[in-house]
């Protein structure tokens, strides 16, 4: 396929879906946020692509090459986007630069990001993990964490460890819990090996036990 079909062919797609999303780059550093969610959330379940610098075509009267604003609308959110990938946990390797193409009939270039679909364990931003519905982003809370890592295989039911954040736990509930066992002075992670309720992996990483998250988690 040629440039100007591959073109043609994104220009043809009709409605966003769970693994294509349009995003030009106009506007703050909320957009940026937007996009590394949607990274994050897409990665997490069947992958996709994101085409940066054209308009979502259900959002906007504009037909074919009119839907195309170019990267060159904000060239520096698009380099912010590289910098947030990078912020990604556990690290999303190979996805940055995008593939650039110029569309000679504007004047103007559009970035390709492929987006692929993670088969280790489930990537997050900020300790909070997305992933990628019909047409939007869903947050996970603590629990359905556990439960869709549970259901994609990354973790399996006889582990006692799971891979949830320290501090999405150090919730109200937990700070009952330890001022009623007059706990002080000791950070969340100390707190809860010191208690049996988290312990190192063959790895040495501190891990939180699989019965630890559902009480403590809001």
């Amino acid at each position: 396929m040629t440039q100007e079909e591959l073109v043609k062919s994104i220009l043809e797609i009709p409605a966003e879906n769970q693994n294509v999303e349009f995003k030009r780059l106009s506007g703050d550093s909320r957009i940026v946020r937007k996009i590394i969610e949607t990274i994050v959330a897409m990665t997490n379940i069947d992958g996709g692509i994101i085409v940066l610098g054209v308009s979502d075509p259900e959002e906007i009267k504009l037909k074919s090459f009119d839907r195309i604003f170019g990267i060159e609308e904000n060239i520096n959110n698009l380099d912010a986007i590289g910098r947030e990938i990078q912020r990604i946990t556990p690290p999303l390797a190979s996805i940055w630069p995008p593939d650039r193409i110029l569309v000679k009939e504007v004047g103007k270039s559009i970035a390709l990001l492929s987006i692929p679909k993670v088969t280790d364990s489930l990537r997050s931003i900020d300790n909070h993990v997305y992933i990628r519905q019909e047409k939007s982003n869903k947050k996970l809370t603590p629990q359905e964490v556990v439960r869709f890592a549970y259901a994609k295989g990354f973790e399996k039911a006889s582990k006692e460890l799971v891979k949830v954040d320290f501090n999405l736990l150090n919730t109200n509930e937990f700070k009952l819990w330890k001022n009623n066992r007059n706990i002080e002075n000791l950070d969340i992670k100390s707190i809860l090996e010191k208690t049996g309720l988290a312990r190192k992996n063959d790895k040495g990483v501190l891990l939180p036990t699989r019965n630890t998250v559902f009480p403590f988690a809001e």
